[in-house]
């Protein structure tokens, strides 16, 4: 054997190797990767091959801007909740408002079927996010004016502007991810990474912010008759003027992201090419089901993301890559019998009801008798639970039926003590003290992470049975939504059952 055959046949020995193994990365090597390469190293290499991280950069930015204005608003609410002439209340309008502008898909839906063709994607999306930039500006000046109507005042300008960013939130459910669609699959990740950012961002900027502490009563105009008092309520590090602009730029940046997605030459060769137009098409489909998230402040959605959203669906996308050649145990739970889908679509409807509806409206009077402190931190904390949890699924996934079961017991119980604290407001158990404050911040979060965890459990269920098990999916989501917002609003609103208070 000469030292030209002994080279070929020896792959340790090849040209530019070493005798201590080091092995030469070449092309030939790259195809077919011995044991040595499967590494940490070399499955990084392998997902940064082929791709360029400016589209990877303009992804993010472009999926952060689907739920941003309404997660940055939701943050604001224990600052708001003390000016608004709903007061606590506040919170449960703006969850129906919310559910409300799931209108804007539908429409768009509509002008799809019958409109096809003749208005393009892109420019429904640049309409849509010039549309949330600007309510997220108007809203940094108008959020505090106030419109008699009935004989009582309302926000009706914040209101009216946290509608349309609703609408711009909802809509992107079903027009972004289609966009993109169009891109390698890859680059699909990094949108969903940016959504889970749309939550993670305004709630690291509203910890920074602060709430100043907790409101108290001080004497004000008095005289040696009379004294008068009001409420008073500490001044955060920077206003929700100041935090709304900063949004408002994250916003602005995210709509020029997608607008270089667009134009770059750059980014059009990472689209996918015209031979693949029915692998487009049906990935279109699929990511207008599979985004019928869960529409709530949390998003996540967020992967949602109920991206869910929220704002999570990360998680989802990466798996979508080894469907194509399913594994024997991906068969064996293809497919469900009918008490199986029956049970899951149940627990996706009452979990959206109460997640995404009944207990964001409640949230107030569960947390402010605790102080304005422990509701800003359970806002924030579990804001940024949801795309945690999330991203826990990606590394450990339960999808049976049992394990999904035994996930939602301690949930239960989790919720029963967040609902007991609302309606024994404004005097819930261990009110005035630290280990009251701590336990009613830990519930939210646990509470906003397992519920995360399971509804994403279950659309990766229904996804691996293929059918139409998404669409049912997010048809249960949005029912169970809209029932618990309006449950929620009718308690609040036109019942005695929560109770506010003031320290004066």
């Amino acid at each position: 054997m000469d030292r030209k055959e002994a080279t070929e046949k020896t792959p340790l020995l090849s040209k530019g190797s070493s005798p201590f193994g080091v092995i030469d990365c070449d092309k030939s090597s790259s195809n077919k990767p011995s044991s040595a390469n499967m590494g940490i190293f070399y499955s990084l290499r392998e997902r940064l091959k082929n791709r360029v991280l400016l589209v990877d950069v303009l992804a993010a930015l472009f999926g952060m801007g689907a739920w941003l204005s309404i997660n940055g608003m939701y943050t604001q609410l224990p600052l708001l909740v003390f000016n608004a002439p709903e007061g606590w209340g506040l919170p449960s309008y703006i969850v129906v408002l919310i559910q409300a502008a799931n209108i804007g898909g539908v429409i768009y839906g509509v002008m799809q079927q019958f409109c096809k063709g003749k208005v393009s994607d892109s420019l429904f999306i640049s309409i849509l996010m010039f549309i949330g930039c600007l309510s997220l500006l108007l809203m940094s000046f108008f959020y505090g004016q106030t419109v008699e109507i009935g004989g009582n005042l309302h926000s009706v300008p914040l209101l009216a502007l946290v509608f349309t960013c609703a609408l711009v939130a909802c809509t992107s459910s079903v027009l972004f991810i289609p966009y993109m669609s169009r891109f390698r699959e890859t680059y699909l990740v990094s949108y969903m990474i940016g959504e889970g950012l749309s939550a993670f961002v305004p709630s690291i900027t509203s910890l920074l912010q602060g709430v100043g502490g907790n409101p108290v009563c001080r004497e004000v105009n008095s005289t040696d008759s009379i004294k008068k008092y009001e409420q008073y309520v500490p001044p955060p590090l920077f206003s929700v003027s100041t935090f709304l602009v900063l949004i408002f730029c994250l916003q602005l940046l995210s709509f020029i992201s997608f607008i270089l997605l667009k134009t770059l030459p750059i980014c059009k060769k990472q689209r996918n090419s015209q031979s693949s137009s029915s692998y487009k098409n049906n990935n279109e489909n699929e990511g207008v089901r599979s985004s019928m998230m869960p529409s709530s402040p949390e998003k996540g959605r967020s992967l949602t993301s109920d991206g869910d959203n929220g704002r999570g669906s990360a998680f989802m996308t990466e798996s979508h890559d080894f469907e194509s050649s399913p594994s024997p145990v991906t068969a064996q739970t293809k497919k469900m019998n009918n008490m199986t889908y029956t049970v899951f679509l149940i627990m996706q409807a009452c979990a959206s009801a109460l997640a995404n509806g009944l207990f964001p409206a409640i949230q107030s009077y569960s947390c402010l008798p605790y102080g304005n402190v422990a509701y800003h931190l359970a806002i924030n904390l579990g804001s940024m639970a949801n795309p945690v949890a999330c991203y826990i699924l990606f590394f450990v996934t339960f999808t049976s039926l049992s394990a999904i079961s035994l996930i939602a017991f301690p949930t239960l119980v989790v919720a029963v003590f967040i609902f007991v604290t609302a309606t024994m407001s404004p005097e819930p158990p261990l009110v005035n003290t630290s280990s009251g404050e701590a336990l009613v911040v830990i519930s939210w979060v646990l509470f906003t992470g397992l519920v995360s965890y399971i509804k994403l459990a279950i659309a990766t269920r229904f996804r691996k049975n293929g059918g139409k098990g998404l669409f049912w999916y997010g048809a249960m989501t949005q029912v169970g939504s809209a029932i618990g917002a309006v449950t929620g609003f009718a308690l609040l609103n036109y019942t005695g059952v929560f109770k506010s208070y003031s320290p004066c």
